[in-house]
């Protein structure tokens, strides 16, 4: 008998156990530790009050991590992970799941449930679908060993210098996007866990042309943008090269990149900074 509960009484030690038996086998297996799971959820913004899990004789199979926050100016829960340990698949537990945290999402004033399935995994995507969610956008995910990447030899001319901001100015930063950052790469993304990034921004004596942000222990870039008069002058390059020597291991990753912002995706191929699994965003208004 499977019975679905909220995890506000559920441990860090329990949820950590199912959600590796559940993405052990996944499109793109998830290998972490409790504290970088914690870490992770709590980045994305998690709330257990607001999450469910499905219990077998009191063991944790199947759960459903939601955070909350706004979204395009919605109160929007997001999924920042779903699933089931595969001896319990194919019993219709995650749309239990999913059924079971509508009217506590509802509860608490959200309108929209918002999340990432990477575009391979079909059987979650049509499950998606079938819930009624739609497609918003196509994300694309970039990711290498930075000793794979082609900087070369490049540099910048002599007015122009990159330095460590911060405190970030969010509102200057907005005016170099030309696409909104997903969810995990946004600002109340960064915000939370802001300790942990680090902040370069290239400058033209004190004007601000460019600026980059890396997570350093991950070697994620949630953002990274160029002023759109300063492009083709070498300063991407140059800046994601001093941005990857914070990096603190190997691998260098953009994800959640719009896959039809043909910029990025040059740049990226300048490079060889090669493409990897594609997601899709997904919405569903309550």
């Amino acid at each position: 008998m499977i019975k679905i509960k909220q995890l506000t009484s559920t441990s860090i030690e329990e949820i950590h156990e199912a959600f590796s038996r559940a993405f052990a086998d996944y499109v793109e297996p998830f290998d972490l530790t409790k504290d970088q799971l914690q870490y992770m959820i709590e980045r994305r913004g998690c709330d257990f009050n607001l999450s469910v899990g499905a219990f077998h004789e009191d063991k944790l199979v199947g759960l459903t991590l939601n955070g909350m926050g706004e979204w395009n100016g919605k109160r929007t829960a997001y999924d920042t992970g779903t699933g089931v340990v595969k001896e319990f698949r194919k019993q219709g537990i995650a749309t239990k799941m999913f059924v079971e945290s509508l009217p506590i999402l509802k509860e608490h004033g959200i309108s929209q449930y918002l999340l990432e399935v990477i575009c391979e995994n079909t059987s979650a995507f049509e499950l998606y679908k079938k819930a009624g969610f739609k497609v918003v956008r196509n994300f694309d995910y970039f990711i290498a060993e930075k000793g794979n990447l082609k900087f070369g030899n490049k540099s910048i001319s002599d007015e122009f210098s990159i330095r460590e901001i911060e405190k970030p100015n969010w509102n200057l930063f907005k005016t170099f996007w030309e696409f909104n950052p997903s969810w995990q790469n946004s600002i109340d993304s960064i915000n939370r866990k802001f300790e942990f990034f680090k902040t370069l921004g290239v400058f033209k004596k004190d004007e601000l042309v460019g600026y980059g942000i890396i997570e350093k222990h991950t070697g994620d870039i949630p953002q990274f943008a160029i002023r759109k008069e300063y492009r083709r002058m070498k300063i991407g390059t140059v800046l994601l090269k001093e941005l990857s020597a914070y990096g603190e291991n190997k691998i260098i990753k953009f994800v959640n990149t719009e896959s039809t912002y043909e910029p990025l995706k040059k740049f990226a191929e300048n490079i060889e900074f090669p493409v990897g699994l594609g997601q899709y965003e997904m919405t569903l208004d309550l």
